[in-house]
């Protein structure tokens, strides 16, 4: 497809890297010519010196002719522009980023009739992907799938725990729940694991199960914690706004501390929060503040290295859930390496919704990508596929029948009210939602899980 992205910052420098690597024809729009030229460059992609607001500029990148355009400029509004803009010149479809708390409802109210195609707020997103591990602080990260009927779970295999040691085969015998160890991360190498693999300790596993077997599972290994009930925030940023937004609904208790008197009072004011204008670097004040005690512990600034060296800081004190923010992906092994298993990245979850809606766009007719979510340091993704129509060589055909690529699993098939870990003998039929692992190159179609 042909697709054109505006703004070459963090986020837009990903997304260009994710769909160029997947053989997009792509063409970058910037102001400023040093980021425009490395982009450029590293990523093999024609670039635009301009405003993409500006019509000259949106038609020497060829927006009459862009099956997709995709708006991450610094500004909400220019997005917008961007986006009604390309509309009007012909380009089939626009994405836009839109982060301001003030514009998310009625983004949603005027999206047709501003012709956006998707709007995308990543500080939303990952809000919602922090509650869900403020919900189960036993996974390093969780994502829901078939409208939160499966779970699939991301955990590390500690010495203690029931699974180290033990076959897969073993697990299933001696564990009374129903899961599916559907990948395993060993020494930087991904695996997609037999009943004869054993696990050992370090090993990074990703688990599949129903939602309400997750936590039987998380209990039968040992590896249960508590529900959330303190948070202790650094950063009232607009992360940590959206986040409180959705805490509303449980029974979480936060504290936030952050430097900024604006946002301060702005949190205090619009949630029942306690709020803190300091400094969160300060050792005194986070011991003060129940850093030893609480439940989770929450890095969320605008700074890497300082969120990392408030979550080095927490792990000295043993808290219990630690999850950090990064903003620069060149930070991750580092943040790996330094044992902070739980990371969020507005840059990861925004490319995560544009390769999904990007893939969906290239779908054949009798199914549709519905969710697309990343484990194991982006190396392996797992997709939900709604089956519509019937699909040679896919459907009505044991799955031990099916001739799979390498480095593809059939993690759980949703046929009515059943939800199945699939065995040998099960089958996809019209009308069921089927969840993939894969490891090894993108799918876009669930035909590619074939040889």
């Amino acid at each position: 497809m042909k697709i054109i992205i505006i703004g070459v910052g963090t986020v837009g420098s990903s997304i260009c890297a994710r769909l160029a690597g997947e053989g997009h024809d792509i063409t970058v729009i910037d102001t400023d010519y040093e980021a425009l030229s490395e982009v450029s460059n590293a990523y093999d992609v024609f670039g635009v010196l301009g405003n993409g607001a500006e019509i000259s500029v949106l038609r020497k990148a060829g927006a009459e002719n862009a099956d997709l355009l995709i708006a991450v400029t610094s500004g909400d509004e220019l997005n917008i522009l961007c986006c009604a803009a390309a509309r009007k010149l012909g380009a089939d479809h626009t994405i836009a980023r839109v982060r301001n708390p003030e514009y998310n409802e009625l983004m949603q109210l005027m999206k047709h009739e501003m012709n956006l195609s998707l709007t995308i707020n990543p500080e939303y997103a990952v809000a919602k992907e922090l509650y869900r591990m403020l919900r189960f602080p036993a996974a390093a990260k969780l994502d829901t799938f078939c409208h939160g009927r499966v779970e699939v779970a991301e955990l590390t295999v500690t010495e203690d725990s029931a699974l180290c040691g033990s076959t897969l085969n073993d697990l299933r015998s001696r564990l009374n729940t129903r899961f599916l160890v559907c990948s395993v991360l060993r020494d930087g190498e991904v695996h997609i694991p037999s009943g004869y693999f054993t696990l050992n300790a370090g090993d990074i596993i990703c688990v599949t199960a129903p939602d309400e077997e997750i936590t039987k599972f998380f209990k039968a290994i040992g590896a249960y914690k508590d529900p959330v009930k303190n948070v202790l925030i650094i950063g009232g940023g607009r992360t940590t706004y959206y986040l409180e937004s959705l805490m509303q609904k449980s029974k979480m208790r936060s504290t936030v501390i952050e430097p900024d008197r604006e946002k301060c009072n702005e949190l205090a004011e619009d949630f029942p929060c306690t709020v803190i204008c300091d400094e969160g670097t300060k050792q005194e004040l986070l011991l003060e503040e129940g850093l030893e005690k609480t439940d989770a512990f929450l890095a969320l600034t605008d700074s890497d290295e300082e969120n990392a060296i408030v979550s080095i800081y927490a792990k000295t004190k043993n808290t219990k859930k630690i999850i950090t923010r990064i903003n620069s992906m060149g930070y991750a092994e580092l943040f790996k390496s330094m044992k902070l298993e739980s990371i969020v990245s507005p840059q990861t979850s925004t490319a995560a919704m544009i390769l999904r809606y990007v893939r969906s766009m290239d779908n054949a007719k009798g199914f549709e990508i519905e969710s697309l979510h990343k484990f194991m340091q982006d190396k392996v993704e797992a997709l939900e596929f709604i089956i519509k129509d019937n699909i040679d060589g896919i459907t009505n055909i044991p799955l031990k029948d099916l001739k799979l690529r390498l480095g593809i699993l059939i993690a759980c098939i949703v046929h009515g009210d059943k939800v199945i870990i699939p065995g040998g003998n099960d089958i996809i039929s019209t009308g069921d939602t089927v969840i993939v692992i894969a490891t090894e190159g993108r799918m876009k179609d669930l035909k590619d899980i074939l040889k």
